[in-house]
């Protein structure tokens, strides 16, 4: 507006649901400006400047998206950065006692353990998220093998979970094996590093278990169906043929040293080629 001619009848920030009609310019400095009245070169200089800034913006845009997409890899390695959302959930399963020794647990275990986790990721993307190092994929040099986490601590509890509910009697099935040991400090270290802030609730002071209301957890179900997607197909045949790895031997070493002592993991060796279990115990 004109600093030198001030109008007393347009009313700055007036209320806008009053302004209609094509002639008003500005519903908020309510001057009538009629359209035939602007030059008509004053209207094609606005049409070339509307034209010029809608370019720029389209410009912007594409731009914007290609920074975007060098700064986040993840977005294209099929979705893996969107697993990690949490839905709010008020049950993440329908079964609550899955560690009891019933047949409706027992399915929905063997269900969890077909899901080994094992994948295959481009090299490139490894070392776009700092991944730590690992085993080549034995047909794609500029592929490395890893194994969501989820899977290795859901292997764990399986492995708890049959132990405990066992009638085999401790002296032929011992239950302090190396293999369960680790299982059992591998899912402390989980919960302490993932740490859940949610709050339960309690109905006699003494239990808190009322903690599923409004829960929030990822989605298994997508992260399966991540896995099964990037998975190392050939996984357990490359162990059997090529390492000669024998699970049902090293399963059998591995409880003969069971209550063996303390554990050296140090100077315990896995012989790759033969599958041979070489444990080093001390006396406790």
């Amino acid at each position: 507006m004109d600093s030198k001619a001030y109008d007393p009848s347009a009313n700055l920030l007036e209320d806008e649901e009053h302004a209609s009609g094509p002639d008003v310019l500005c519903c908020r400095c309510q001057k009538l400006v009629s359209v035939q009245d602007a030059p008509r070169a004053s209207r094609w200089r606005l049409w070339l400047l509307a034209g010029a800034l809608l370019v720029l913006v389209v410009v912007a845009s594409l731009v914007g998206l290609g920074r975007m997409q060098i700064a986040s890899p993840e977005r294209n390695i099929d979705g893996l950065s969107a697993l990690e959302a949490y839905n709010t959930t008020k049950q993440a399963y329908d079964i609550i006692d899955a560690a009891d020794r019933s047949e409706e647990a027992t399915r929905f275990w063997t269900e969890l353990k077909n899901y080994d986790g094992i994948v295959a990721i481009d090299d490139a993307f490894a070392e776009q998220l700092n991944l730590p190092p690992s085993v080549p994929h034995p047909d794609d040099p500029n592929t490395k093998i890893y194994q969501v986490n989820v899977f290795h601590s859901l292997h764990c509890l399986y492995r708890i979970r049959n132990r405990l509910i066992s009638k085999v009697p401790l002296d032929k099935w011992p239950r302090d094996d190396i293999h369960t040991m680790h299982c059992l400090d591998h899912i402390r270290n989980d919960l302490m590093c993932n740490v859940d802030l949610s709050l339960s609730g309690s109905s006699e002071y003494i239990s808190f278990n009322h903690g599923h209301h409004g829960k929030k957890c990822r989605d298994l179900g997508a992260v399966q169906d991540w896995s099964r997607r990037n998975a190392w197909t050939g996984y357990r045949e490359h162990l059997k043929d090529v390492i000669g790895f024998d699970l049902m031997e090293a399963e059998r070493a591995n409880l003969a040293a069971a209550g063996g002592g303390h554990w050296n993991k140090a100077n315990s060796t896995f012989d790759k080629e033969t599958g041979r279990i070489t444990f080093w115990f001390e006396e406790e």
